[in-house]
């Protein structure tokens, strides 16, 4: 049995498809089938339900689930402990979601680091759903992300602590016109067709974005221009003209304070979320310098809120 095999079926555990799972591996999809297969062969049984969409787990699944990540866990620590070098550096594993990474973790870090004397971090930023993988398969000590229950993470709540760093909101902003109003504007719908930068659907703002505009009264058509799993490059386009981004309230505050975007929209169209701090049980109790507690506590003394 490969230690890959395992790894690819906790990714698809995760995120219940075949296609993203492969993605997210950097595997075509035709390949992380066979691995997946060649998984179920060694053991004896299935452990994925590929006639139900999305493909879920077996009976079986379930309980190898967990078997499976203690046992990448086991691997993973065995292989530090005897001094592998691609894990030479032995600072706390962090894996941040992209989009908190400018406007957030600078200070987050400058700060926890005059709480704490000494503390390291290996640093690695994605997609949030890559972190939520990184997470239940051992691969990082933390998970900070955006949340919401709008979006619900797949993340198991009960089995994952967690703490809420601070609060945003998700909002929609483009330039201003020449009279210094909104150049789009989201309020009147029958104003024609409104040019808009989104998240991809399987990604979690995309996800968010799909919930606000779903649930919310009626709307004015919207033309597509652009796509990016980045809220960096949505707001790069925003700023050039190209239409309304929904984009995190911290990200583009200064944005918004010189007059470069203005919020395109009412109250209606901006939506509450937070910044979760995330560690397994386990994990959290092997943080060095007593981390999560002092982080928790942190927080607790309202010193967290940036």
């Amino acid at each position: 049995m490969d230690i890959e095999w395992l790894e690819d079926f906790l990714v698809l555990s995760d995120l219940s498809s075949f296609t993203r799972a492969a993605q997210s591996r950097n595997v075509t999809q035709s390949a992380f089938s066979r691995r997946i297969r060649s998984l179920e062969d060694w053991i004896g049984i299935p452990l994925i339900d590929r006639d139900t969409v999305p493909p879920r787990l077996t009976v079986a699944g379930h309980l190898f689930r967990d078997a499976a990540r203690e046992m990448v866990r086991q691997l993973q620590d065995t292989r530090v402990a005897l001094g592998h070098k691609t894990r030479a550096f032995s600072g706390v594993k962090l894996f941040i979601s992209h989009s908190l990474v400018d406007h957030f973790l600078p200070e987050w870090v400058q700060n926890l680091n005059h709480r704490i004397t000494g503390l390291k971090l290996d640093v690695t930023a994605g997609e949030t759903y890559d972190g939520m993988v990184a997470l239940s398969g051992g691969r990082c000590d933390l998970l900070m992300v955006y949340y919401s229950s709008i979006a619900p993470m797949t993340v198991d709540e009960k089995a994952c602590a967690s703490i809420i760093l601070a609060n945003d909101r998700l909002i929609p902003v483009c330039v201003p016109n020449a009279e210094g109003e909104p150049r789009f504007s989201l309020a009147n719908v029958d104003s024609g067709s409104v040019p808009i930068l989104v998240y991809p659907p399987e990604t979690f703002f995309g996800r968010l974005l799909n919930g606000v505009v779903r649930f919310g009264p009626r709307t004015p058509p919207f033309s597509i221009v652009a796509q990016s799993a980045y809220s960096r490059v949505l707001r790069a386009l925003a700023l050039n003209g190209s239409g309304i981004a929904w984009l995190p309230e911290r990200s583009v505050r200064e944005d918004i304070q010189r007059g470069a975007l203005l919020n395109a929209g009412s109250e209606r169209w901006n939506t509450d979320i937070e910044i979760r701090l995330y560690a397994s049980p386990e994990r959290a109790k092997l943080l060095e310098f007593n981390l999560w507690e002092n982080i928790r506590d942190w927080q607790e003394s309202g010193l967290a809120t940036i």
